[in-house]
């Protein structure tokens, strides 16, 4: 089956703080990010297997710009600069761990479950990490 590719286009993501309300994807990389720690960049290398299989879902098929970017995720996390960071943590860093932490989630604003649509705000959001910090994309250019 040949699938098209989904544009994005939500701004909302459900607010970890209090679940019942919505706050804009800028709101929420900007609330996380500050609370993302190198301990928790270095854990969340650990689930790279999780994340590639959760690409390999038919749902994850639909969206070929949120399988690539999570190959750079993947890439990040696993990278020199990532397993020798240092707390407080540069802040492209930080929002690429809050993109990572977003997309092992299975239960968010759009829960993962839903046929066509589970992945959306996954890949809205993770979208929006990468065109905040244009320089992740050669985040292992400079080692």
């Amino acid at each position: 089956m040949t699938y098209r590719p989904i544009i994005h286009r939500s701004d909302i993501v459900r607010n970890p703080e209090y679940p019942e309300e919505a706050v804009s994807i800028d709101e929420y990389i900007e609330t996380e990010a500050p609370k993302m720690s190198g301990a928790q960049i270095r854990n969340l290398a650990k689930f790279t297997p999780q994340l590639r299989e959760k690409m390999k879902t038919e749902q994850a098929q639909q969206h070929f710009d949120l399988q690539q970017n999570t190959e750079f995720l993947v890439s990040i996390l696993h990278s020199l600069r990532a397993r020798n960071c240092r707390d407080p943590l540069p802040l492209d860093l930080a929002e690429a761990g809050v993109a990572a932490s977003y997309l092992l989630k299975s239960i968010d604003i759009i829960p993962d479950f839903i046929p066509e649509i589970g992945l959306t705000d996954d890949a809205r959001l993770v979208a929006r990490v990468f065109a905040r910090n244009p320089s992740l994309r050669n985040a292992n250019s400079s080692e």
